[in-house]
């Protein structure tokens, strides 16, 4: 039997498609009709009895004492995010008495008028206010694609007047937020003490040009929001070039010795900073740390300069 090509046993494989699409068949239903809320002006269907977002009802054949259950436990809820936010609830309170009163008197259709005012002021007012707040991350929806994911996310519970997903969701956004600023933050800070030491190594003729590359590394790993790795490569910036630092920190130090060890340099004020600046060196050179060690040569060469 001769071996088939691959080509053909793919079409062959292909031409089932139209079969099983005729045996399956795919039922197509009509979509459903929607009309705007009067009152909230979502989307609804158009056979709603009430509306599944402000619960405001459109057919006197919905069940008020149902809805009533349903508003109360949502609005213990809702009432409990606007106190935390200090969120002026104007007419509620009214709203609810009234309510009670009607209800009372098992007039669950007025009742239910008064609490639904109630509610629907409660949410329009924790969605204008959280709107707001959340608006104030649309700068960072460029940071990471998490951020963005959150906010797109938060912003469909927001739209559906889904409160508490909300909430969660956006609590959720600040964090990362916060954590991405905080790591902004540092790097940026890393990156200024990573270019000074480089005009200090430039002084005592150390070649930079490895840890200038190395910058514009770090540099684009934060282009691409990538702090936490960008800060990394900025703290092993200078190991390329540690030998070099070594010959110069070690010709650096017995200039340092020569000049603390004068007759005139003893009993200057400096002299005491110098020797604990160059302890602190030693420490910072036994940890590797070749940045703080070019820091602290730098401070040491402004304090000698000080005594001449």
């Amino acid at each position: 039997m001769p071996e088939e090509n691959i080509d053909e046993i793919i079409q062959e494989i292909l031409s089932e498609e139209k079969k099983v699409d005729e045996d399956q068949g795919e039922e197509i239903l009509e979509p459903e009709e929607l009309y705007e809320c009067p009152v909230c002006h979502h989307q609804v269907s158009e056979d709603a009895l009430f509306c599944p977002y402000c619960y405001a009802v459109f057919d006197e054949k919905a069940d008020y004492k149902m809805l009533i259950d349903t508003i109360i436990k949502k609005l213990k809820k809702l009432i409990g995010f606007a106190t935390e936010i200090s969120l002026p609830l104007s007419g509620v309170n009214e709203n609810i008495r009234e309510a009670k009163m009607y209800a009372a008197k098992d007039d669950y259709p007025s009742g239910y008028s008064h609490l639904q005012n109630a509610y629907f002021t409660v949410v329009k007012g924790l969605v204008d206010y959280y709107q707001k707040e959340l608006e104030k991350y649309e700068l960072m929806i460029g940071v990471n694609p998490e951020i963005r994911d959150l906010y797109s996310k938060a912003g469909v519970y927001l739209d559906e007047w889904d409160i508490e997903s909300f909430i969660n969701t956006f609590n959720e956004l600040k964090e990362r937020a916060a954590e991405i600023s905080k790591d902004l933050k540092q790097y940026l800070e890393e990156l200024e003490a990573v270019e000074r030491a480089v005009e200090i190594a430039n002084k005592f003729n150390i070649p930079t040009e490895k840890v200038l590359n190395i910058i514009d590394t770090a540099k684009d790993m934060a282009e691409s929001r990538k702090y936490e790795g960008a800060i990394k490569v900025l703290n092993e910036a200078f190991m390329p070039v540690k030998d070099e630092i070594e010959k110069a920190m070690t010709s650096f130090l017995q200039v340092v010795k020569e000049e603390v060890t004068r007759e005139t340099f003893s009993g200057k004020s400096n002299a005491k900073t110098i020797i604990r600046a160059v302890r602190e060196m030693k420490v910072y050179h036994d940890e590797g740390n070749y940045l703080k060690v070019l820091e602290k040569m730098g401070e040491i060469e402004e304090l000698m300069s000080q005594q001449e």
